[in-house]
């Protein structure tokens, strides 16, 4: 990896692959999908608390197409983003024990029977509930006792950015193997509660003006701090290249 934004990126595909299915088969570590809410997040920040959470983590993948044009304008490269949706959708298939934290019930079930109806193998697949509370106040000692009792591969988590990438920060350290992927709402796309984001938003890099008509009261503030902060990143990376 490499730092973009004062953040650790790894842009290439099947590096980060490699990365995660080396590590969730012989030790642990946490992946964070880095879109505009984060990048903004951590640069708007003080303490430094978020920046160094993800820059503590085993890969940060891009998972905004602007991040990458950005990091391609300014360094000449062809950086592409990989987004927790685009992972979700290849490893939920793989034949190794998996587990869902947070989200709902009714989401993992209908991932769970969507799997099944593909051809998939189900049966690996568990849940564990969370508590609707402050990410200070899990018992990470009883949630990393359950996860270590059956023994992971893969462990998503859905909380919310970046609720859940303090959670995985927090919880990594108690669990004995794994790899934890903060994909957020990538569950509620593959199950279906959500509806997918169509083809023409993706193609010309509108999934913000998409998710602004989907979810205003979430979103549009969101997207009014990423118009704000987004040519200051930009100009910053610049003096930090030369």
């Amino acid at each position: 990896m490499k730092k973009y934004f004062n953040i650790n990126f790894q842009f290439n595909h099947i590096a980060l692959e490699k990365t995660i299915e080396e590590t969730s088969l012989q030790s642990k570590g946490y992946c964070c999908f880095v879109d505009h809410t984060l990048l903004v997040t951590s640069f708007k920040e003080k303490e430094g608390k978020l920046t160094n959470i993800l820059n503590s983590a085993l890969a940060n993948s891009c998972d905004g197409s602007y991040i990458a044009m950005m990091a391609n304008l300014i360094y000449k490269k062809q950086f592409r983003a990989y987004n927790g949706p685009e992972l979700f959708n290849k490893y939920i298939y793989f034949n190794s024990k998996q587990c869902v934290i947070g989200n709902t019930k009714e989401v993992f079930d209908k991932i769970v029977h969507k799997v099944s109806d593909s051809g998939g193998d189900s049966s690996n697949l568990y849940f564990i509930p969370l508590p609707y509370s402050p990410v200070n106040q899990f018992d990470y000692e009883a949630i990393a006792e359950e996860i270590n009792k059956l023994g992971f591969r893969f462990i998503w988590v859905s909380l919310g950015a970046p609720k859940q990438e303090e959670f995985m920060f927090r919880i990594t350290p108690k669990i004995n193997k794994g790899v934890l992927l903060g994909v957020g709402a990538a569950l509620n796309y593959f199950s279906g509660e959500v509806k997918d984001i169509p083809s023409w938003a993706k193609n010309y890099h509108l999934i913000w003006l998409y998710r602004i008509f989907t979810e205003p009261k979430k979103q549009l503030p969101r997207c009014i701090n990423t118009f704000i902060y987004y040519p200051v990143l930009f100009f910053n990376e610049i003096l930090k290249k030369k």
